[in-house]
């Protein structure tokens, strides 16, 4: 009897591991939406890079600049996904592609009624981060609204 009370005890924090980890592949699903869209004077720059799994083989590091917006994609000739990985996204601006409820100059009660509890806050900051991945999203307050968000992906 003693087991399955401990049990019951547990399932409410396997929710709360569930729910962060939905969060992120909801979070992960709306910068994959924004890296999709076209933005108005994109500058694109390359930095090269060696691969760490490769001996001799040098990737590119893809940087798109649009007003209020910073995206780094990872290019490789030996990755699975020929059309890159992200592994870093900030939005410093309002942009069209982000639901209004998380988007900059939105509140910080909206954003959490709308995404659940963060892993970690404070004054100000939300962060959303997988317990599965090294994948988080930070939003930056000012006041109780929302200045800025940075979206990072570490992969190896």
């Amino acid at each position: 009897m003693k087991r399955r009370i401990w049990w019951l005890l547990l399932l409410p924090l396997a929710g709360c591991a569930s729910q962060q980890e939905q969060t992120m592949r909801r979070l992960n699903d709306i910068a994959e939406q924004l890296l999709a869209r076209e933005c108005d004077q994109p500058q694109l720059s390359y930095r090269q890079v060696e691969n760490p799994h490769v001996p001799g083989l040098i990737d590119e590091v893809e940087i798109l600049r649009c007003p209020g917006l910073v995206a780094q994609i990872y290019l490789s000739e030996a990755a699975s996904n020929p059309n890159g990985m992200p592994i870093l996204l900030e939005v410093s601006e309002p942009q069209p592609g982000l639901p209004s409820f998380m988007n900059v100059g939105a509140d910080r009660a909206g954003l959490v009624a709308e995404l659940g509890r963060p892993a970690r806050q404070g004054p100000e900051l939300l962060r959303y981060q997988s317990r599965e991945t090294t994948e988080n999203v930070t939003f930056r307050l000012r006041g109780e609204r929302i200045a800025s968000i940075r979206w990072e992906w570490y992969f190896d």
